[in-house]
């Protein structure tokens, strides 16, 4: 996918969720006990691999884009929310074959995030809204990495990676009405590692698939924003560690996921409304 076609993706997402709810218009969200966020967002990614002695051997940058969903209690003492995220791009991989030979490509990504938290929140007399969480978080996503050659010309097989992770969530957020039609929020939160998997094909002779199992390490989110109306903005940080996987004999091969970690820098725009 070339970088001309993820903006293209990112312009229809915009146009087909955010003009719509526009002409919706949006109610108070004060008086209901619901809030629905929608919206777009583009993610500045990071994924990158390294070897036991921490040398880096690979590096991936790029955007991707999404869509997001959200709903969120607003008037319980014991409240809850939930979402989901729809994301894809391509991005650059800059890296090194088994031989240890330099070669870069293309790396498609397509996949979701998705989290369910319960909220004790408390709400002080000057309207802030106290909210620390605890609830269950995951990822799933395909890594996909175009065939490409090396600088002499010898072709590269690519490889396909299915990844999946489920963890814990707590933290702590607070929202502030700034006015009666503007309000600020802020969280920042720890996952806690639960389990991890790759399934990886990497097409090369005499390398068949193989069920990785890499250990989720702790990390770290968090987001800032501004409502204003029925609209908002957030700008966002995530992170995904993990240690190395223990080897799977695979044929003639023993094969193991390295140290890896992801750092996600993102900015989304949505549309709110109480319900």
């Amino acid at each position: 996918m070339k970088p001309e076609k993820c903006r293209t993706i990112l312009l229809v997402m915009i146009f087909a969720v955010l003009i719509p709810l526009d002409s919706m218009g949006a109610e108070n969200s004060s008086k209901n006990k619901l809030r629905l966020d929608i919206g777009v967002l583009v993610q500045d990614y990071k994924w990158a691999e390294y070897t036991d002695n921490r040398n880096k051997v690979l590096e991936e940058t790029g955007n991707l884009y999404g869509l997001t969903c959200d709903i969120e209690s607003t008037k319980n003492m014991i409240g809850w929310r939930t979402g989901i995220d729809f994301f894809i791009g391509q991005v650059d991989y800059d890296g090194r074959t088994w031989s240890d030979i330099p070669v870069k490509t293309d790396v498609l990504y397509v996949g979701s995030t998705f989290y369910v938290d319960v909220i004790p929140g408390y709400r002080l007399d000057s309207g802030l809204w106290l909210k620390p969480f605890a609830g269950l978080g995951g990822k799933l996503w395909l890594r996909d990495l175009d065939d490409t050659k090396t600088s002499d010309g010898d072709p590269v097989k690519g490889a396909r990676e299915w990844w999946g992770c489920v963890y814990g969530r707590v933290g702590l957020g607070a929202e502030y009405p700034v006015t009666k039609e503007m309000a600020v929020f802020a969280e920042a939160g720890l996952k806690l590692p639960i389990y991890a998997r790759n399934e990886a094909n990497f097409f090369a002779s005499d390398s068949p698939s193989a069920s990785l199992e890499p250990e989720q390490d702790f990390s770290g989110f968090g987001n800032v924003g501004i409502r204003w109306e029925q609209w908002g903005i957030r700008a966002s940080y995530d992170a995904l560690r993990f240690d190395r996987s223990d080897a799977v004999s695979s044929d003639m091969f023993d094969l193991y996921q390295p140290q890896s970690k992801s750092d996600v820098y993102s900015v989304e725009i949505f549309w709110s409304s109480g319900f």
